[in-house]
This record gives structure tokens, sequence and C-alpha cells, in this order.
């Protein structure tokens, strides 16, 4: 297989990109004259590309080992692609590289590293699209697995659509871990946010504390204040329009609800979770053996407009209309605070009290 080398310098309008390409000529001498070469030798060989648009059963007008390419807008890096292989399709504008690894560079210089099997970009664009095995590791620590991810440097952002699952993984960075699942990921990168639109579950773990699962619909992430913001689609029927709480010793749900995981001191946990509108608290049984005997209470439940769980301290704040329940007994109240590890309930401005047979 032969190779022709080029070494081509793109300038379209501000943005300047530098390509090191390979020629050679598409004869080959044999026995004192020359031969044209098989086209099928320049087809890139492999499986079915993972990229989309990539053209079928065509060679490509160059081919490049150990590629090495730079987006830069007026001086400044967008990204930098490095990778195995690379080939240039010139009618299609299209470049589709194998093995890769992308570095994007924000404002401040820091640098998010994106791991796949394919890229493919076009030469008069700025987006960079990475298929297969996506790792992306942000600048602290933070990493993103998915089977696609889609680089937008102008808008600052990183996408990737619903249709397709993602795992993140903040562990690394945090004295809380924290991790979720999702389908579809937005990333703005100048507001630090992330958007999780679909079947999102977001699991927090912090030392000392109960694992806490929340589902829902759609997360919001500010990870600069890291604080979480839990909504449902309005699209579901009103008795399944809720956000679900889950530890192992307690179940809650809410229309709405906002978590703070903490500043990373090590000193402290997951500071607030609080629940709006439509509060529904329930303890769970413990997993002890043998099974409670029938004749055990039952479990105490709370409803109220909002509920404020608060790790440090170990105590859930109801407010708005509280009322807790247990056995035939029912207690209502302006403030009704639970205490978790003593099994206290403290009420200010108690308003009724009833007490069954």
């Amino acid at each position: 297989m032969f190779r022709r080398f080029l070494i081509a310098a793109i300038s379209i309008l501000t943005m300047v990109q530098i390509v090191m390409l390979s020629p050679s000529s598409v004869d080959e001498e044999q026995d004192g004259g020359s031969i044209a070469a098989d086209p099928e030798h320049f087809i890139p060989k492999g499986d079915q590309p993972l990229a989309t648009g990539i053209p079928q059963g065509q060679v490509p007008d160059y081919s490049v080992d150990k590629f090495n390419y730079v987006s830069t807008q007026d001086g400044v890096k967008q990204w930098k692609l490095v990778a195995e292989t690379a080939f240039l399709y010139n009618q299609e504008k299209l470049v589709h590289a194998r093995n890769v690894k992308a570095y994007l560079y924000d404002s401040d210089g820091k640098i998010t590293v994106v791991i796949g099997l394919e890229a493919k970009y076009f030469m008069n664009e700025r987006d960079l699209e990475i298929f297969g095995n996506v790792h992306t590791t942000f600048p602290d620590g933070f990493v993103l697995r998915s089977p696609y991810l889609r680089h937008r440097p102008q808008a600052r952002k990183i996408e990737i659509p619903a249709r397709y699952p993602v795992q993140g993984d903040g562990s690394a960075t945090e004295n809380q871990k924290m991790e979720f699942d999702s389908y579809g990921m937005d990333f703005d990168m100048a507001q630090s946010r992330i958007t999780l639109d679909r079947a999102v579950q977001v699991r927090t773990l912090s030392p000392g504390s109960e694992r806490t699962t929340i589902d829902s619909d759609r997360c919001v992430i500010f990870r600069a204040r890291r604080t979480a913001h839990f909504t449902m689609s309005a699209e579901r029927p009103l008795e399944r329009r809720f956000v679900r709480i889950r530890q192992p010793s307690l179940f809650a749900q809410s229309r709405r609800s906002d978590l703070n995981y903490g500043e990373g001191d090590a000193a402290k946990r997951l500071n607030h979770l609080i629940a709006y509108e439509d509060v529904l608290i329930r303890e769970l049984p413990a997993p002890v053996k043998p099974e409670p005997k029938p004749s055990a209470s039952p479990l105490k439940y709370a409803t109220g407009g909002k509920a404020v769980f608060d790790a440090q301290r170990n105590v859930i704040v109801l407010t708005e209309y509280p009322q807790v329940y247990q056995d035939n007994d029912t207690v209502t109240g302006e403030v009704i605070v639970l205490h978790r590890d003593k099994d206290i309930v403290e009420v200010e401005h108690s308003n009724a009290y009833s007490q069954g047979n």
C-alpha cells in the first residue's frame, strides 16, 4: 500500500488548522515498468465504522498514521486530536480518525481529556464528535462514560443526546462519593452546569452517612455550588409525578427536590436534602432476622409541604402543614422535627393530637 503525503495549511475565516499528511504515487514500479495500484488497497480496513456519515467503499484522499491535529480560533486552542490513524475525504471535507484521544481546552486553559474508538469532524466546522467507549475526564477528575460525545467549542458545551446512556462518577474528587446514571447529558462548560434530561438516578455516600439514591425525570447539577435540582416531567400522570428518595431506613417522595452534596471538606457531609410539595416520608423496616412479630407496631410516616433532611444532625424538619402518624396516633404542628437516631418527635406549636383505641 502506498500513501500520498501532503502538508496542508488551511485557513478558514479566523480558524487556523494544520494537518500533517503524507503523499505517495498511486503507481508502483515493477520489472522496469509501472502499473496502477489497486484502489482496494487504499480503502480503510477494519469493522464497520462507528462514526456516522463516513463514505463506504470509497478510497480516502489521504491517510496518516500517528495523526496530530489542533483546532484554533484567533490563535487560541479549542481542541487537539491525537489518533492512531486518520483518513481525509476532500469532497466531503471530512476527517475520520480511529483510536483517538482528544484534549478540550476551556477559557482558563484547563483541559478535559476524552478517549474513544473513533472521531469525526468537518474541516469547515469546529465541532468534534467522539464515538465508541467514550471516557471523559474533567480537570477536577470527574469522569463520564458514554457511547458518544459531541464537543461544541463555539457554544462551550459537551453534549450527549438522550438516546445514549451516560454514567458519571465524581468520587475521585469528592470527600462524598457521587455517581449518576441517565440518558443524555448537556454540560455547559462556562457555567459548570450539567443537565440530565431523562431517567435520572443520582447516588451519594458521605462518610458516616447512609447511602442516598434519588430518582427523577430531570436533574440539573451546579458543580461550582455542588447542588443538584430534581424535577419530574409534566407529561407524567399526577399520581406518578414524584421525585423518589431512598435510604436503607427511609423512603420519601415529593414533586421536586434540592440536594446540597457538600463542600469537599473532610469534616463535612451531605448538608441538606430538601423535598418540596406533597412530601411523604416513610420509615423502612430494618433488615433484621428473624422477621418481626406480626404484633409489632407499624412504622411511622409523615407528610407535609416541605422537608429538610439534615445529615449532620440526623434530623428531618417538616414544615407547611406537617403531620406525623404512628399506629393510630397523629401529631400536627407548625414545625415537626424527627430525630432519626433517637426515635423522638419534637413539635413546635402543636395544634392537634389524636390517639386511637
